[in-house]
Protein backbone atom coordinates (compact mmCIF):
# COMPACT_ATOMS: atom_id res chain seq x y z
CA UNK A 1 0.00 0.00 0.00
CA UNK A 2 1.44 3.36 -1.06
CA UNK A 3 1.25 6.07 1.64
CA UNK A 4 0.02 9.14 -0.23
CA UNK A 5 -0.41 12.65 1.12
CA UNK A 6 -4.17 12.24 1.02
CA UNK A 7 -4.11 8.92 2.91
CA UNK A 8 -1.76 10.32 5.56
CA UNK A 9 -3.86 13.49 5.91
CA UNK A 10 -7.03 11.43 6.28
CA UNK A 11 -5.37 9.12 8.81
CA UNK A 12 -4.24 12.09 10.87
CA UNK A 13 -7.86 12.86 11.71
CA UNK A 14 -7.76 9.74 13.89
CA UNK A 15 -4.60 11.15 15.52
CA UNK A 16 -6.36 14.50 15.97
CA UNK A 17 -9.65 13.20 17.39
CA UNK A 18 -8.58 10.26 19.55
CA UNK A 19 -7.31 12.35 22.51
CA UNK A 20 -10.77 13.88 22.97
CA UNK A 21 -12.59 10.71 24.09
CA UNK A 22 -9.39 9.35 25.65
CA UNK A 23 -8.91 12.35 27.93
CA UNK A 24 -12.59 13.23 28.26
CA UNK A 25 -14.76 10.15 28.61
CA UNK A 26 -12.27 7.40 29.46
CA UNK A 27 -9.28 8.38 31.55
CA UNK A 28 -9.41 11.93 32.93
CA UNK A 29 -12.59 13.98 32.94
CA UNK A 30 -14.97 11.09 33.65
CA UNK A 31 -12.83 10.09 36.64
CA UNK A 32 -12.63 13.74 37.76
CA UNK A 33 -16.41 14.05 37.47
CA UNK A 34 -17.24 10.92 39.46
CA UNK A 35 -14.63 11.50 42.16
CA UNK A 36 -14.50 15.30 42.56
CA UNK A 37 -17.43 17.03 40.86
CA UNK A 38 -20.19 14.57 41.82
CA UNK A 39 -18.77 11.94 44.18
CA UNK A 40 -22.28 10.92 45.30
CA UNK A 41 -24.13 9.26 42.41
CA UNK A 42 -21.66 10.43 39.78
CA UNK A 43 -21.29 7.05 38.08
CA UNK A 44 -25.05 6.73 37.64
CA UNK A 45 -25.42 10.32 36.36
CA UNK A 46 -22.56 9.76 33.89
CA UNK A 47 -24.24 6.56 32.73
CA UNK A 48 -27.53 8.39 32.08
CA UNK A 49 -25.73 11.16 30.18
CA UNK A 50 -23.86 8.64 28.03
CA UNK A 51 -27.09 6.78 27.31
CA UNK A 52 -28.96 9.96 26.32
CA UNK A 53 -26.13 11.05 24.03
CA UNK A 54 -26.13 7.66 22.31
CA UNK A 55 -29.88 7.89 21.71
CA UNK A 56 -29.56 11.28 19.98
CA UNK A 57 -26.62 10.04 17.88
CA UNK A 58 -28.62 7.01 16.76
CA UNK A 59 -31.40 9.23 15.42
CA UNK A 60 -29.18 11.90 13.86
CA UNK A 61 -26.44 9.78 12.22
CA UNK A 62 -28.35 8.14 9.32
CA UNK A 63 -30.28 11.33 8.54
CA UNK A 64 -27.15 13.49 8.46
CA UNK A 65 -25.29 10.83 6.47
CA UNK A 66 -27.96 10.77 3.77
CA UNK A 67 -28.07 14.57 3.69
CA UNK A 68 -24.28 14.79 3.35
CA UNK A 69 -24.28 12.28 0.48
CA UNK A 70 -27.06 14.06 -1.38
CA UNK A 71 -25.60 17.55 -1.02
CA UNK A 72 -21.96 16.64 -1.50
CA UNK A 73 -21.35 18.05 1.98
CA UNK A 74 -19.44 15.21 3.64
CA UNK A 75 -16.32 17.29 4.19
CA UNK A 76 -18.25 20.39 5.27
CA UNK A 77 -20.32 18.41 7.78
CA UNK A 78 -17.11 16.90 9.16
CA UNK A 79 -15.74 20.42 9.68
CA UNK A 80 -18.83 21.60 11.57
CA UNK A 81 -18.87 18.52 13.80
CA UNK A 82 -15.18 18.95 14.55
CA UNK A 83 -15.53 22.59 15.55
CA UNK A 84 -18.55 21.94 17.78
CA UNK A 85 -16.75 19.05 19.45
CA UNK A 86 -13.67 21.17 20.07
CA UNK A 87 -15.67 24.04 21.55
CA UNK A 88 -17.70 21.80 23.87
CA UNK A 89 -14.59 19.97 25.06
CA UNK A 90 -12.70 23.20 25.74
CA UNK A 91 -15.71 24.49 27.69
CA UNK A 92 -15.19 21.76 30.29
CA UNK A 93 -12.35 23.92 31.64
CA UNK A 94 -15.03 25.88 33.50
CA UNK A 95 -16.21 22.82 35.47
CA UNK A 96 -14.87 23.04 39.02
CA UNK A 97 -14.74 20.25 41.65
CA UNK A 98 -18.08 21.12 43.17
CA UNK A 99 -21.53 19.48 42.78
CA UNK A 100 -22.89 22.84 41.64
CA UNK A 101 -21.03 22.34 38.34
CA UNK A 102 -22.44 18.86 37.69
CA UNK A 103 -25.11 19.95 35.18
CA UNK A 104 -22.63 22.09 33.23
CA UNK A 105 -20.26 19.12 33.09
CA UNK A 106 -22.96 16.74 31.91
CA UNK A 107 -24.33 19.15 29.29
CA UNK A 108 -20.98 19.99 27.73
CA UNK A 109 -19.89 16.35 27.88
CA UNK A 110 -23.03 15.28 26.04
CA UNK A 111 -22.44 17.89 23.32
CA UNK A 112 -18.80 16.84 22.94
CA UNK A 113 -19.72 13.17 22.67
CA UNK A 114 -22.50 13.95 20.17
CA UNK A 115 -20.30 16.03 17.87
CA UNK A 116 -17.28 13.74 17.96
CA UNK A 117 -19.30 10.59 17.32
CA UNK A 118 -21.17 12.17 14.41
CA UNK A 119 -17.89 13.39 12.91
CA UNK A 120 -16.97 9.76 12.24
CA UNK A 121 -20.00 9.27 9.98
CA UNK A 122 -18.45 11.77 7.57
CA UNK A 123 -14.83 10.83 8.24
CA UNK A 124 -15.43 7.13 7.57
CA UNK A 125 -17.26 7.97 4.33
CA UNK A 126 -14.05 9.55 3.02
CA UNK A 127 -12.04 6.30 3.21
CA UNK A 128 -12.71 5.42 -0.48
CA UNK A 129 -11.34 8.86 -1.40
CA UNK A 130 -7.88 7.93 -0.14
CA UNK A 131 -7.51 4.16 -0.84
CA UNK A 132 -8.64 1.46 -3.25
CA UNK A 133 -10.98 -1.40 -2.25
CA UNK A 134 -8.11 -3.89 -1.98
CA UNK A 135 -6.42 -1.60 0.54
CA UNK A 136 -9.36 -0.63 2.76
CA UNK A 137 -8.28 -2.95 5.57
CA UNK A 138 -4.72 -1.63 5.72
CA UNK A 139 -5.80 2.00 5.26
CA UNK A 140 -8.40 1.71 8.01
CA UNK A 141 -5.93 -0.11 10.26
CA UNK A 142 -3.30 2.54 9.61
CA UNK A 143 -5.71 5.28 10.67
CA UNK A 144 -6.81 3.44 13.81
CA UNK A 145 -3.16 2.77 14.67
CA UNK A 146 -2.23 6.41 14.14
CA UNK A 147 -5.17 7.36 16.33
CA UNK A 148 -3.99 5.19 19.19
CA UNK A 149 -0.46 6.58 18.88
CA UNK A 150 -1.97 10.07 19.03
CA UNK A 151 -3.82 9.13 22.20
CA UNK A 152 -0.58 7.82 23.71
CA UNK A 153 1.28 11.02 22.91
CA UNK A 154 -1.54 13.12 24.35
CA UNK A 155 -1.67 11.05 27.53
CA UNK A 156 2.09 11.27 28.00
CA UNK A 157 2.11 15.03 27.42
CA UNK A 158 -0.67 15.79 29.89
CA UNK A 159 0.86 13.39 32.41
CA UNK A 160 4.27 15.08 32.24
CA UNK A 161 3.09 18.68 31.88
CA UNK A 162 -0.01 18.87 34.06
CA UNK A 163 -0.96 15.83 36.14
CA UNK A 164 2.30 14.68 37.77
CA UNK A 165 4.30 17.88 38.44
CA UNK A 166 3.84 19.68 41.75
CA UNK A 167 3.83 22.89 39.71
CA UNK A 168 2.03 22.23 36.41
CA UNK A 169 3.28 23.87 33.22
CA UNK A 170 2.26 27.31 31.96
CA UNK A 171 1.48 28.57 35.44
CA UNK A 172 -1.58 26.34 35.82
CA UNK A 173 -2.56 25.97 39.48
CA UNK A 174 -3.58 22.75 41.17
CA UNK A 175 -6.13 24.75 43.12
CA UNK A 176 -9.62 23.93 41.93
CA UNK A 177 -8.17 20.96 39.96
CA UNK A 178 -6.81 23.33 37.33
CA UNK A 179 -4.18 20.76 36.35
CA UNK A 180 -6.98 18.33 35.45
CA UNK A 181 -9.37 20.80 33.80
CA UNK A 182 -6.63 22.17 31.50
CA UNK A 183 -6.44 18.79 29.79
CA UNK A 184 -9.77 19.53 28.13
CA UNK A 185 -8.42 22.69 26.50
CA UNK A 186 -5.36 20.70 25.48
CA UNK A 187 -7.55 18.04 23.81
CA UNK A 188 -9.57 20.69 21.93
CA UNK A 189 -6.45 22.46 20.62
CA UNK A 190 -4.89 19.14 19.60
CA UNK A 191 -8.04 18.30 17.63
CA UNK A 192 -8.09 21.59 15.74
CA UNK A 193 -4.38 21.53 14.94
CA UNK A 194 -4.03 17.99 13.64
CA UNK A 195 -7.39 17.82 11.83
CA UNK A 196 -6.25 20.63 9.51
CA UNK A 197 -4.41 18.40 6.95
CA UNK A 198 -7.59 16.51 6.12
CA UNK A 199 -9.47 19.70 5.29
CA UNK A 200 -6.54 20.97 3.22
CA UNK A 201 -5.57 17.89 1.20
CA UNK A 202 -8.41 15.31 1.05
CA UNK A 203 -10.95 15.66 -1.74
CA UNK A 204 -14.67 16.03 -1.11
CA UNK A 205 -16.56 12.90 -2.26
CA UNK A 206 -18.80 13.47 -5.27
CA UNK A 207 -22.40 14.41 -4.43
CA UNK A 208 -25.21 11.93 -5.07
CA UNK A 209 -28.24 14.23 -5.39
CA UNK A 210 -31.69 12.77 -4.75
CA UNK A 211 -34.87 14.83 -5.35
CA UNK A 212 -36.93 12.69 -2.97
CA UNK A 213 -37.77 13.93 0.56
CA UNK A 214 -35.23 13.06 3.23
CA UNK A 215 -37.53 10.47 4.80
CA UNK A 216 -37.92 8.69 1.46
CA UNK A 217 -34.15 8.79 0.95
CA UNK A 218 -33.58 7.26 4.36
CA UNK A 219 -35.99 4.43 3.63
CA UNK A 220 -34.21 3.85 0.29
CA UNK A 221 -30.85 3.67 2.07
CA UNK A 222 -32.28 1.21 4.57
CA UNK A 223 -33.67 -0.91 1.73
CA UNK A 224 -30.27 -0.85 0.01
CA UNK A 225 -28.55 -1.92 3.21
CA UNK A 226 -30.96 -4.79 3.80
CA UNK A 227 -30.31 -6.08 0.26
CA UNK A 228 -26.52 -6.30 0.75
CA UNK A 229 -25.56 -9.90 1.68
CA UNK A 230 -24.66 -10.12 5.36
CA UNK A 231 -25.44 -6.47 6.09
CA UNK A 232 -28.50 -7.02 8.35
CA UNK A 233 -26.59 -9.46 10.57
CA UNK A 234 -23.53 -7.23 10.54
CA UNK A 235 -25.58 -4.22 11.68
CA UNK A 236 -27.05 -6.28 14.52
CA UNK A 237 -23.60 -7.54 15.55
CA UNK A 238 -22.18 -4.02 15.27
CA UNK A 239 -24.99 -2.75 17.51
CA UNK A 240 -24.13 -5.28 20.18
CA UNK A 241 -20.35 -4.92 20.20
CA UNK A 242 -20.61 -1.13 19.99
CA UNK A 243 -22.79 -1.23 23.12
CA UNK A 244 -20.05 -3.25 24.81
CA UNK A 245 -17.26 -0.87 23.77
CA UNK A 246 -19.23 2.24 24.71
CA UNK A 247 -19.69 0.79 28.18
CA UNK A 248 -16.04 -0.24 28.42
CA UNK A 249 -14.74 3.17 27.31
CA UNK A 250 -17.18 5.11 29.48
CA UNK A 251 -16.43 3.18 32.65
CA UNK A 252 -12.98 1.65 32.19
CA UNK A 253 -11.19 4.42 34.08
CA UNK A 254 -13.93 4.60 36.70
CA UNK A 255 -13.73 0.80 37.17
CA UNK A 256 -9.96 0.90 37.70
CA UNK A 257 -10.26 3.79 40.15
CA UNK A 258 -13.07 2.32 42.24
CA UNK A 259 -12.21 -1.41 42.23
CA UNK A 260 -8.41 -1.25 42.41
CA UNK A 261 -7.97 2.23 43.85
CA UNK A 262 -6.09 3.63 40.85
CA UNK A 263 -4.98 7.22 41.30
CA UNK A 264 -5.45 9.70 38.44
CA UNK A 265 -1.79 9.19 37.50
CA UNK A 266 -2.10 5.40 37.52
CA UNK A 267 -5.26 5.58 35.41
CA UNK A 268 -3.30 7.61 32.85
CA UNK A 269 -0.40 5.15 32.82
CA UNK A 270 -2.89 2.32 32.34
CA UNK A 271 -4.42 4.29 29.47
CA UNK A 272 -1.03 4.73 27.82
CA UNK A 273 -0.33 0.98 27.97
CA UNK A 274 -3.80 0.16 26.66
CA UNK A 275 -3.38 2.53 23.73
CA UNK A 276 0.06 1.12 22.88
CA UNK A 277 -1.34 -2.40 22.58
CA UNK A 278 -4.44 -1.12 20.75
CA UNK A 279 -2.27 0.73 18.22
CA UNK A 280 -0.19 -2.39 17.59
CA UNK A 281 -3.35 -4.45 17.24
CA UNK A 282 -4.91 -2.03 14.76
CA UNK A 283 -1.78 -2.06 12.58
CA UNK A 284 -1.51 -5.86 12.44
CA UNK A 285 -5.27 -6.15 12.16
CA UNK A 286 -5.29 -4.09 8.97
CA UNK A 287 -2.98 -6.57 7.22
CA UNK A 288 -5.01 -9.48 8.62
CA UNK A 289 -8.20 -7.86 7.30
CA UNK A 290 -6.93 -7.67 3.72
CA UNK A 291 -5.72 -11.29 3.91
CA UNK A 292 -8.34 -13.06 6.05
CA UNK A 293 -11.37 -10.86 5.50
CA UNK A 294 -13.10 -8.43 7.83
CA UNK A 295 -15.62 -10.90 9.26
CA UNK A 296 -13.00 -13.43 10.38
CA UNK A 297 -10.97 -10.70 12.06
CA UNK A 298 -14.02 -9.36 13.88
CA UNK A 299 -15.10 -12.82 15.09
CA UNK A 300 -11.60 -13.56 16.41
CA UNK A 301 -11.52 -10.21 18.22
CA UNK A 302 -14.91 -10.77 19.86
CA UNK A 303 -13.83 -14.15 21.28
CA UNK A 304 -10.57 -12.71 22.61
CA UNK A 305 -12.23 -9.63 24.13
CA UNK A 306 -14.87 -11.67 25.93
CA UNK A 307 -12.27 -14.03 27.39
CA UNK A 308 -9.96 -11.25 28.52
CA UNK A 309 -12.92 -9.32 29.90
CA UNK A 310 -13.81 -12.23 32.17
CA UNK A 311 -10.22 -12.28 33.44
CA UNK A 312 -10.32 -8.53 34.14
CA UNK A 313 -13.61 -8.80 36.05
CA UNK A 314 -12.49 -11.77 38.14
CA UNK A 315 -8.94 -10.43 38.62
CA UNK A 316 -8.00 -11.12 42.25
CA UNK A 317 -5.11 -8.67 42.20
CA UNK A 318 -3.94 -5.54 40.47
CA UNK A 319 -1.18 -7.23 38.37
CA UNK A 320 -3.72 -9.63 36.83
CA UNK A 321 -5.97 -6.69 35.98
CA UNK A 322 -3.02 -4.83 34.40
CA UNK A 323 -2.14 -7.85 32.23
CA UNK A 324 -5.73 -8.49 31.08
CA UNK A 325 -6.33 -4.81 30.37
CA UNK A 326 -3.16 -4.46 28.33
CA UNK A 327 -4.05 -7.51 26.23
CA UNK A 328 -7.58 -6.18 25.62
CA UNK A 329 -6.12 -3.39 23.52
CA UNK A 330 -4.69 -5.84 20.99
CA UNK A 331 -8.23 -6.73 19.89
CA UNK A 332 -10.16 -3.47 20.30
CA UNK A 333 -8.40 -1.72 17.41
CA UNK A 334 -8.82 -4.49 14.79
CA UNK A 335 -12.49 -4.95 15.70
CA UNK A 336 -13.31 -1.31 15.00
CA UNK A 337 -11.02 -1.04 11.99
CA UNK A 338 -12.42 -4.14 10.28
CA UNK A 339 -15.99 -2.92 10.78
CA UNK A 340 -15.14 0.28 8.90
CA UNK A 341 -13.36 -1.63 6.13
CA UNK A 342 -16.26 -4.07 5.69
CA UNK A 343 -18.82 -1.30 5.21
CA UNK A 344 -16.52 0.63 2.85
CA UNK A 345 -16.29 -2.45 0.62
CA UNK A 346 -19.99 -3.28 0.79
CA UNK A 347 -21.51 0.21 0.38
CA UNK A 348 -22.49 1.55 -3.06
CA UNK A 349 -20.33 4.61 -3.89
CA UNK A 350 -23.35 6.93 -3.96
CA UNK A 351 -24.47 5.97 -0.46
CA UNK A 352 -21.31 5.58 1.58
CA UNK A 353 -22.08 8.32 4.12
CA UNK A 354 -25.66 7.02 4.29
CA UNK A 355 -24.53 3.48 5.12
CA UNK A 356 -21.89 4.69 7.53
CA UNK A 357 -24.72 6.64 9.12
CA UNK A 358 -26.67 3.39 9.39
CA UNK A 359 -23.58 1.76 10.88
CA UNK A 360 -23.46 4.57 13.42
CA UNK A 361 -27.20 4.09 13.99
CA UNK A 362 -26.64 0.40 14.65
CA UNK A 363 -23.85 1.32 17.01
CA UNK A 364 -25.91 3.87 18.90
CA UNK A 365 -29.54 2.79 18.60
CA UNK A 366 -29.28 0.72 21.75
CA UNK A 367 -25.91 1.86 23.12
CA UNK A 368 -27.70 3.49 26.01
CA UNK A 369 -28.53 -0.07 27.12
CA UNK A 370 -24.97 -0.94 28.16
CA UNK A 371 -24.32 2.19 30.27
CA UNK A 372 -27.87 2.03 31.62
CA UNK A 373 -27.55 -1.60 32.71
CA UNK A 374 -24.11 -0.84 34.11
CA UNK A 375 -25.59 1.92 36.25
CA UNK A 376 -28.53 -0.27 37.33
CA UNK A 377 -26.27 -3.17 38.33
CA UNK A 378 -23.85 -0.92 40.21
CA UNK A 379 -26.73 0.78 42.03
CA UNK A 380 -28.29 -2.59 42.89
CA UNK A 381 -25.13 -4.42 43.98
CA UNK A 382 -22.84 -1.62 45.10
CA UNK A 383 -19.92 -3.04 43.09
CA UNK A 384 -18.46 -1.99 39.75
CA UNK A 385 -17.52 -5.62 38.98
CA UNK A 386 -21.19 -6.51 38.54
CA UNK A 387 -21.68 -3.60 36.16
CA UNK A 388 -18.82 -4.72 33.94
CA UNK A 389 -20.43 -8.14 33.30
CA UNK A 390 -22.71 -6.30 30.85
CA UNK A 391 -19.71 -5.94 28.52
CA UNK A 392 -19.10 -9.70 28.38
CA UNK A 393 -22.75 -10.49 27.67
CA UNK A 394 -22.88 -7.99 24.79
CA UNK A 395 -19.65 -9.27 23.23
CA UNK A 396 -20.91 -12.86 23.20
CA UNK A 397 -24.25 -11.82 21.74
CA UNK A 398 -22.40 -9.93 18.99
CA UNK A 399 -20.36 -13.04 18.15
CA UNK A 400 -23.57 -15.04 17.71
CA UNK A 401 -25.09 -12.38 15.46
CA UNK A 402 -22.01 -11.80 13.25
CA UNK A 403 -22.39 -13.14 9.68
CA UNK A 404 -20.21 -16.11 8.79
CA UNK A 405 -18.51 -14.37 5.85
Amino acid sequence: MRITRQLLSWSFYDWASSPVPTLHTTFIFSVFFTTAVMPEGGSVAWAWMTAASAFVIAIAAPVLGRMADGRGAVKRCLFYATMIGAAATAGLWFVEPDPGFAMLALGLSALSILAMELSFVFYNAMLPSVAGPAEYGRASGLAWGVGYVGAIFALVVVLLLFVMPEEPAFGISREGAGHIRITMIFAALWLCLFAAPLFLFVHQPEPAPDPDPLGTQFRASLKTAMAIPGMPRFLLARMLFADALVTLFAFGGIYAATVFGFSQTKVLVFGIILNITAGLGAGFGGFADDRMGSIRVMRLCLVALAGLGVVAILAPSEPVFWAAGACLGMFIGPLQSSARAWVARAAPPSQRASLFGLMMFSGKATSFVGPLLYGVLVAATGTERAGMTVVIALLMASLLAMPQR
